[in-house]
């Protein structure tokens, strides 16, 4: 695998319109950074400056860099003077984040500014996209990366366990009744999924019920009602979890997204189409960095 570098001249790409697409397993966003909070995502995160080098604290002091690969669940801090950068963030449960830490370090290192100029390119491709367009997986990431990410490879009964949660952030059965629909026992399931995903349980359902808050950030309902939709079982709840996820109070969340272009992907028909579903013991080696 290798991805295509774009080598058009840099341009500023102003502060608006500001955009974000968001489907299942993909998120973009160009726009506002917000408060240098620390933030864990669950999911693979490339950061990417529009201008001058933005600054990431990964727990040994700020550094400045044009652009920035973030492995999921990796405490961070960013941070930029433009206060604008570009974000994507890529699920790791759908994609082979291994394969794609390691090609992205080595653009990095052959040539970070034509992989800089490409995601940037996007921006504005995003931003004329039609609302009723629709982006697969594929689509999102020819555009900018220059091919389809590889697929991640999960056992079929954690797969269907993850599908199932990704799209319902709100199921709140115990894992002995999600084992017991896969034929496992509670302790073996949460084994296996440990085993698959490099994660527990818990803490894959914490990361995608913080996630769904991303579909109502232009939702008139109050924040009560989204931390119920989501999953969460009180407001106080809902609070604290976002905060230690996003750096952020949901409140300043949904504030800050009602300039935003917004592009919400309808999720995926057939979840399994998106990755391939083939029993693996491979175990992800998240916690590694690179960055320019």
């Amino acid at each position: 695998m290798s991805f295509t570098p774009a080598r058009t001249t840099e341009s500023r790409l102003g502060d608006s319109p500001r955009v974000m697409l968001i489907s299942d397993h993909r998120v973009f966003y160009f726009g506002l950074l917000g408060r240098p909070g620390l933030r864990n995502f669950g999911c693979a995160t490339l950061y990417v400056a529009e201008q001058t080098p933005m600054e990431v604290d990964l727990g040994n002091g700020w550094q400045r860099h044009l652009v920035c690969w973030v492995p999921p669940y990796t405490p961070h801090r960013v941070r930029t003077r433009d206060r604008q950068l570009a974000i994507i963030m890529v699920e790791p449960e759908y994609t082979d984040i291994d394969a794609v830490g390691s090609h992205i370090r080595q653009r990095l290192k052959e040539d970070a500014t034509a992989l800089r100029n490409r995601i940037l390119q996007g921006v504005r491709h995003f931003r004329r996209l039609s609302p009723d367009t629709r982006l697969g997986d594929g689509a999102f990431d020819n555009l900018l990366f220059g091919r389809r990410l590889p697929p991640g490879d999960l056992d079929p009964r954690v797969g269907r366990v993850v599908d199932h949660l990704c799209h319902h952030s709100d199921d709140s059965r115990s894992a002995a009744a999600l084992a017991r629909e896969e034929g496992l026992s509670q302790s073996r399931f949460l084994h296996l999924f440990k085993e698959q995903t490099g994660i527990c349980l818990r803490k894959y359902r914490a990361w995608r019920r913080a996630r769904r808050l991303l579909y109502h950030v232009r939702s008139s309902a109050t924040l009560t009602d989204i931390a119920l939709e989501t999953g969460y079982p009180d407001s106080t709840h809902f609070s604290h979890s976002i905060r230690r996820i996003y750096g952020l109070p949901p409140r300043e969340i949904v504030s800050g997204s009602r300039r935003l272009q917004i592009h919400v992907q309808e999720p995926a028909s057939a979840a399994s189409a998106c990755r391939t579903l083939a029993a693996s013991s491979h175990k992800r080696p998240w916690q590694t960095t690179a960055m320019v």
